[in-house]
């Protein structure tokens, strides 16, 4: 279920809003990847299960790309690259196990912290509005708004945790999934060395906002669910 979801989403996301460069779009790169907002999570809910969810997503996507004719989109492309989903999820659940990072159940001040989340939907909105729609500039606010609400949300509730989110679980996840991404692209031939910046810069801002707005969200909402649940997975496999 998670890998369909998140299939939906990844396809989505990159027919709506993929990123431009000087020599085109970029198919399969969008600049507001929301299915990125489900990788992370997943992996630090259900271990090596969420990241493979996420790896399969992007699998998927790929050969629905290859299917409606984008040219480059060969099995042993989709299959390489689709690592960078993978690993989106991989390397924060790697570091968080490594500093045994507990998962917050309960919220401080819930009141306030709904109110971050529900202005962070709002930034999610607005971002996607003006990436569509071509406002650069007021993408560019979203984008600092989006980290200054997860911020305010560290200031009100655990820090360590929220303080560990943020670089780790939304921009080390975005970097390390852009850089893959992209240098598979680049290795491929599926785009030009001289655009990698772009695409890349537009892969891993997309990433951050949504894993900072979306992401976030998930997060506070379903936390407390399934981390009591049995399918909570505490290690790596189980």
């Amino acid at each position: 279920m998670a890998t369909l979801i998140s299939t939906v989403l990844a396809i989505y996301a990159v027919v709506a809003a993929p990123v431009d460069s000087a020599a085109g779009a970029a198919t399969g790169v969008s600049g507001l990847y929301l299915a990125a907002a489900i990788y992370v999570p997943l992996a630090l809910w259900f271990g090596i299960w969420g990241c493979l969810a996420g790896y399969f997503s992007c699998v998927l996507m790929g050969l629905y790309l290859s299917s409606i004719g984008v040219p480059g989109y060969t099995l042993g492309f989709i299959l390489v690259w689709s690592l960078a989903d993978f690993f989106e999820g991989f390397v924060p659940l790697l570091i968080y196990r490594s500093l045994k990072t507990k998962p917050t159940l309960k919220l401080k001040r819930p009141k306030i912290t709904y109110g971050i989340n529900a202005a962070l939907m709002a930034v999610l909105v607005a971002s996607a509005f003006f990436l569509v729609y071509s406002y650069p500039e007021a993408f560019i606010v979203t984008f600092a708004l989006s980290i200054i609400l997860v911020l305010a949300q560290a200031a009100v509730e655990d820090r360590k945790t929220w303080l560990t989110w943020l670089p780790i679980g939304v921009i080390v996840a975005s970097v390390v999934s852009g850089a893959f991404g992209v240098g598979a692209m680049a290795a491929f031939g599926m785009i030009p060395i001289s655009i990698f910046s772009n695409v890349f810069f537009g892969w891993v801002f997309g990433d951050i906002i949504v894993l900072a707005t979306l992401g976030t969200v998930l997060t506070v909402v379903f936390n407390p669910y399934i981390v009591r649940s049995k399918i909570y997975v505490r290690g790596y496999l189980s």
